[in-house]
């Protein structure tokens, strides 16, 4: 008798593009990062512009985390670490010095993080672990030996969602003096250069020292100083890369306190520009809002939020900055020392509630450092994930 010979059940292979649309891109970076090894097919399907688009569009977000900036000046050293928050506070779980890694945070944006470091700007993408440093260009307000006097020089960091592009401009100018500064801009693009902008058409400012910029459907937003009292919202069209001024309102009793005093910082919710005004959040619980509603026509809303008289004692004689905000409408206020135990505090704008929250595992030896030769800064990722690598 002839045997009969089974048939093999068909197992049918699954298209690529389910397991890139359906798979792959519900991953976390870190194991796309590890399936590049796979073979050639997969790294280039994972560096390829549409799977890094659709990644950072339809994947899951990732526990936003912080990441603390903490510098040594004497000693010319600073590190990242970072920590993912829990129920009611962040842990440091992660150390990313490495050389040339630290300085000074600018942004975060889609992933990616701008900052500078021995005046070099620099983008890293903690996904990828991307290290790219930006060009020098030559300005009249920038001395050519490191140990000369550094002027006012402030990087803004932007994404035209139309063309896919990123740009940073960079603005300079004398401190404390009333001329208008010179304004760069770059392309992140293969062999990219910096460009000189023509002087904007409106009057000389000053950037804010807020140094926070945003952006927002295709257009950079940051603060400067027209005179000692008026604040003003510059925007940058990254496409047409045309520059505008917006002038914040004022109240009466803005005339008493000198811009370069008053607390203000720039943040971003619901889409919408806001400037972020805490002057007397200390004394008075009350912290006012200016949302920019058009910026076309330059409309601003006003809004004013009072502490809950349960909370006042948060607040209550303690000197703080504006170490980072989030999209969802959250502002983290922190000391401008590194204090042990070390504690931050999150204003949740639309609650109206503010919340303690303790970061542990900073290493114990950045408390005992001479505080004025210690800074450290606080950037919040709250974006998704990127697994883009820039070509420049």
């Amino acid at each position: 008798m002839k045997r009969r010979r089974r048939r093999r059940p068909h197992i049918s292979k699954i298209p690529m593009d389910l397991v890139m649309g359906e798979i792959l891109t519900r991953l976390p970076a870190k194991s796309l990062m590890r399936f590049k090894c796979v073979s050639k097919l997969w790294s280039s399907l994972i560096r390829s512009q549409y799977f890094t688009h659709r990644f950072f569009t339809v994947s899951s977000q990732p526990r936003p985390r912080f990441y603390i900036c903490l510098a040594d000046l004497a000693n010319n050293y600073s590190t990242v670490i970072s920590a993912p928050q829990t129920s009611s506070c962040f842990v440091v779980d992660h150390d990313l010095t490495a050389p040339r890694r630290g300085g000074y945070i600018w942004q975060n944006l889609r992933g990616f993080m701008c900052y500078t470091f021995y005046r070099k700007p620099r983008i890293y993408n903690p996904a990828t672990r991307q290290l790219v440093t930006l060009p020098t260009f030559k300005s009249k307000f920038i001395p050519p030996a490191p140990s000369e006097r550094v002027e006012a020089v402030y990087y803004y960091f932007g994404h035209d969602p139309v063309n896919d592009q990123y740009k940073v401009i960079c603005s300079i100018a004398p401190k404390h003096n009333q001329i208008m500064p010179e304004h760069w801009v770059f392309v992140l693009k293969p062999r990219g250069s910096w460009k000189k902008m023509a002087p904007p058409d409106f009057c000389p400012h000053i950037p804010a020292a807020t140094r926070r910029g945003l952006s927002i459907n295709g257009v950079i937003y940051y603060l400067v100083l027209i005179d000692l009292y008026v604040y003003a919202v510059v925007s940058f069209d990254i496409r047409s890369e045309e520059f505008k001024l917006i002038l914040v309102p004022r109240r009466d009793e803005d005339d008493l306190i000198p811009g370069r005093v008053k607390k203000v910082s720039l943040m971003e919710y619901d889409g919408k520009v806001i400037v972020l005004d805490f002057s007397h959040l200390t004394d008075k619980g009350v912290l006012d809002l200016w949302v920019l509603e058009n910026a076309g026509n330059k409309e601003w809303s006003r809004k004013t939020l009072v502490l809950q008289p349960s909370q006042l004692h948060l607040v209550d004689n303690l000197t703080f900055k504006v170490g980072c905000t989030t999209q969802h409408g959250k502002v983290f206020f922190a000391p401008y020392d590194l204090i042990s135990p070390f504690h931050i505090l999150c204003y949740d704008l639309p609650r109206n509630d503010m919340t303690k929250i303790e970061i542990k595992g900073i290493p114990d030896h950045w408390f005992s450092k001479d505080k004025a030769n210690t800074r450290f800064q606080l950037m919040f990722m709250d974006q998704g994930e990127s697994i883009l690598y820039l070509d420049i």
